[in-house]
């Protein structure tokens, strides 16, 4: 147990430092490293998760929690009952929507292109996905149109950045195009095609998305790729986004071939799997700053065991234990790690919060979909940050401690 008289010790002990400069400004950066890598680490994880959060938005906007498919890319033919199938053994699923997913080529006035197109139910759809919220010219609609000559087509809704490759804009005609093999060209008389007018360009802040994907009606879909009234699955939103997996793994345990389930986190698994390396990476490096921090320390009381030696075999010779002296030590090199952490991790957290309530560090517009720096403090992470600074801290206090309780107290005494 520390008594009181070894805290008395040890604080004096680490005031009385000012009277040797040197020593005294080498615990005072020893503490300003640990607050500046507590700061730093509190802040960059904050950063890490505010982003992570925002591309896991951005992966939800896009995707369903969950969809069903048929294996080999076949078609789903009649497909109510087995959605109220779904709907009726996963009790956590809030909406559903059918959807024809395809390569396609497509071509406006000057350019050529191939993109992923999706046929969708815009009414239904909106309660899986939040494509309509990120509409940033024209309208959430693939109800036909009429162009510019009074003829009604098909309406369209493309990313910011297919938009701009095509160099079109809301109200511009398109031509999509199906691609087939040489046999099926010659037999069918060429690739079939379907001329529609831009209704909607979107915004995700996505490359991939917003540069590759569509979406138009399902049943104009329907009718150009001639599916009749079937689809290429159908997609289901639950109520807790996290438990999608948990979901699919329910739905594997009753669901029949030719069917399965994919989870937004299994088609987006690369991304996530980066994005989990990255925070480990940057929190592995910025602890390196509270590790040189540490040395510091360990650097800090041995000159202290050097300049207090004299007093330390007073001590001893006073009946003071070796475990005593060891701990008067630990406490002393444990205020140093134990304030530098406290000091470092509310400033972070305070600028955090700040950033959090504020958004005072801007980002520029034409970059980030997102207009400020994305922040999100975990307390895992805050707790995990302060447990990971003091246990450094005190570990770097058991070199000089022992090194202090194996002096001998005559040869200390005598020590000029």
């Amino acid at each position: 147990m520390i008594s009181k008289l070894e805290l008395l010790i040890a604080w004096r002990y680490l005031g009385a430092q000012r009277k040797s400069l040197f020593v005294s400004l080498i615990g005072i950066f020893s503490m300003l490293g640990v607050s500046i890598g507590v700061f730093a680490l509190v802040v960059a994880l904050a950063a890490v998760n505010g982003f992570e959060e925002e591309v896991t938005a951005q992966m939800i906007g896009k995707d369903a929690h969950f969809e069903l498919m048929a294996y080999n890319g076949n078609p789903i033919g009649p497909y109510d009952s087995l959605t109220q199938e779904v709907q009726k053994r996963v009790p956590d699923v809030v909406a559903s929507s059918p959807f024809i997913v395809y390569k396609v080529g497509i071509s406006s006035k000057k350019v050529n292109d191939g993109i992923v197109i999706y046929g969708i139910d815009p009414a239904t759809a909106k309660g899986v996905t939040d494509i309509h919220k990120y509409i940033k010219w024209g309208e959430y609609s693939v109800d036909s149109l009429e162009d510019m000559g009074g003829k009604r087509r098909p309406g369209i809704i493309l990313g910011t950045g297919l938009a701009a490759r095509l160099r079109v804009v809301v109200g511009d005609k398109l031509v999509l195009q199906t691609f087939q093999s040489p046999d099926e060209a010659m037999s069918s008389g060429g690739p079939k095609m379907m001329m529609c007018v831009v209704s909607g360009i979107f915004e995700t802040g996505t490359y991939e998305y917003d540069g590759n994907l569509a979406y138009v009606g399902i049943s104009d879909l329907q009718k150009l790729l001639g599916m009749g009234n079937t689809v290429t699955g159908i997609q289901f939103r639950i109520k807790d986004h996290w438990k999608a997996g948990e979901a699919v793994d329910s739905m594997a345990t009753w669901l029949s071939y030719p069917y399965y389930g994919m989870d937004w986190k299994s088609k987006n698994i690369t991304l996530l799997k980066w994005m989990n390396y990255e925070k480990f990476i940057v929190a592995a490096v910025i602890c390196l700053i509270i590790l040189v921090a540490a040395f510091n320390i360990i650097s800090s009381l041995i000159m202290v065991v050097i300049d207090k030696t004299k007093e330390i075999g007073i001590l001893r010779s006073m009946g003071f234990s070796k475990a005593g002296v060891m701990r008067v030590f630990m406490l002393m090199g444990s205020f140093i790690g134990v304030g530098g952490t406290v000091v470092g991790g509310t400033v972070g957290l305070v600028l955090c919060k700040l950033q959090e309530a504020y958004h005072f560090i801007k980002l520029p517009g034409d970059v980030y979909v997102i207009p400020y720096f994305p922040i999100s403090v975990h307390a895992i992470d805050v707790i995990l940050i302060f447990v990971i600074g003091i246990v450094l801290c005190v570990s770097a206090t058991l070199l000089p401690a022992w090194k202090a309780s194996r002096l001998d107290p005559v040869g200390a005494i005598r020590h000029e």
